[in-house]
């Protein structure tokens, strides 16, 4: 087996005790940039939603968190609001660049329905990851509640584009 950068990253299903790394992580994050693309009540509503205690009730109600951790910190987080729409994938700004997103992606991916398309709400920062990751825009951008985002949709390979109609 060949030895690369990520090798010490470990991948794994988020538990309880780790809502508030999970959260300032997304918190900091959303700050650098997303916060820049929305209004100010629009990162008020994003920052309340990625608090401690929301990520603590998702992770409660079963939504799927995987994360990577390095050194003992949270270094990356992929959420899946089962069964198919993808809320968060985030990595550290220290740790980009290394294929991180792709296996959080991959992992995450994998505990979605088998044939369901997955959605997602991208950041304007986020969209050119997400395109490389297989996902395509499935609709115009919108700007709701102050927050820009592209929605985006990942088929299956053996999915039937007209199902995004």
């Amino acid at each position: 087996m060949t030895m690369t950068s990520l090798e010490p990253v470990l991948l794994r299903l988020a538990v309880h005790g780790d809502a508030r790394a999970i959260s300032e992580l997304v918190v900091a994050l959303t700050k650098r940039w997303i916060a820049p693309d929305c209004t100010e009540d629009g990162t008020a509503r994003l920052l309340e939603s990625m608090a401690t205690a929301q990520v603590e009730r998702r992770l409660g109600a079963g939504h799927l968190h995987v994360v990577a951790e390095y050194e003992g910190r949270i270094v990356g987080v992929a959420a899946l609001r089962l069964p198919s729409h993808l809320y968060y994938l985030f990595v550290a700004d220290d740790m980009q660049r290394r294929g991180l997103a792709r296996r959080l992606w991959n992992l995450a991916r994998a505990g979605a329905a088998p044939d369901a398309p997955i959605t997602v709400n991208a950041s304007l920062h986020a969209v050119e990851v997400y395109r490389r990751l297989g996902f395509e825009p499935a609709g115009a951008m919108r700007f709701e509640h102050g927050i820009r985002a592209q929605p985006m949709c990942w088929l299956p390979a053996d999915a039937d584009p007209a199902r995004l109609r």
